[in-house]
């Protein structure tokens, strides 16, 4: 079992990894659009109609890091409409692609707002589908109150509202997370789930719930750790009232330590093991 939630962290690690180290654009340069129609709205902002519209997010140095284009558009002030919005982060390794079915782009704000049917796929296996999310040049953060679902190489994690910051390289699901890997493991909790790349950490909150072959797992929370300097899995750290089941064994804990170093498991806080029947069923839906 503590194998297979360490598999689940690195994998949602990897996630984190993918869509944090896109190029975030410090500069737009807007295409010329092939046909216009100009009117006047009922006062002085300008109002376009555009026929085709792109825009590209450069570095510093002029490298191309993201395209984003409509297949229509209107322009009123600083704010750009898009229809069938088409984008493509262009990372180190990795290209993103990006589509929805609307999306809104507040020049003078710095944000893009994505707008029914998100869907997000990379050319190495990720793809994370949301209703809607808005991404802040000025924070470096997109953010969604939405339900997010994430699969990649055979994980796939589904939470209700998230929120991931490129500079801090740190995301969040923030409630009803649930994360499963295959072939038969699944991590629930209430929310929300932190995961922190610089601090080489991934927390479960609340109500946490570890289903596999071997048994069960419940904890108030689940920490697991990555050594910072081969950012390999380190140990997994399970939290308030922890109770385990495997087979016919049934232990209670107030915390619970696997390492990986010596592949072992150590209970703490007035641990106890349980074999009265009875007993167990006064276990507030333990072993359900």
């Amino acid at each position: 079992m503590w194998n297979r939630i360490v598999g689940i962290c690195l994998l949602l690690g990897l996630v984190v990894v993918l869509a944090l180290r896109q190029g975030t654009p410090e500069e737009d340069d807007i295409s010329a659009p092939t046909k216009t129609e100009e009117k006047k709205d009922g006062g002085s902002d300008l109002e376009q109609r555009v026929l085709s519209f792109s825009i590209d997010g450069r570095s510093p140095k002029g490298a191309q890091q993201w395209h984003l284009e409509g297949k229509s558009a209107q322009i009123i002030g600083e704010d750009i409409h898009l229809d069938d919005l088409g984008a493509v982060a262009y990372g180190d390794k990795t290209i993103v692609i990006l589509t929805s079915e609307r999306g809104i782009y507040s020049k003078d704000k710095g944000e893009v707002e994505l707008l029914g049917d998100v869907k997000v796929n990379s050319d190495d296996g990720l793809t994370l589908t949301t209703e809607k999310a808005k991404w802040s040049q000025n924070t470096k953060e997109i953010f969604t109150d939405t339900v997010v679902h994430i699969s990649r190489d055979g994980l796939i994690a589904v939470g209700t509202g998230g929120m991931a910051n490129s500079d801090k390289m740190y995301a969040i699901l923030e409630k009803d997370v649930m994360v499963s890997m295959e072939p038969s493991t699944t991590v629930t909790c209430d929310g929300p789930l932190e995961i922190d790349y610089n601090g080489h950490v991934a927390i479960f909150k609340n109500n946490v719930k570890v289903t596999d072959k071997d048994g069960k797992l419940y904890a108030d929370t689940l920490t697991v750790e990555f050594d910072p300097d081969t950012e390999k899995f380190k140990q997994v750290v399970a939290e308030g009232n922890v109770k385990t089941k495997k087979g016919r064994s049934y232990t209670i804990s107030e915390k619970a330590i696997y390492t990986e170093s010596t592949k072992s498991a150590k209970l703490l806080g007035r641990p106890r093991i349980i074999i009265d029947p009875q007993e167990i069923e006064k276990l507030d839906g333990f072993g359900k």
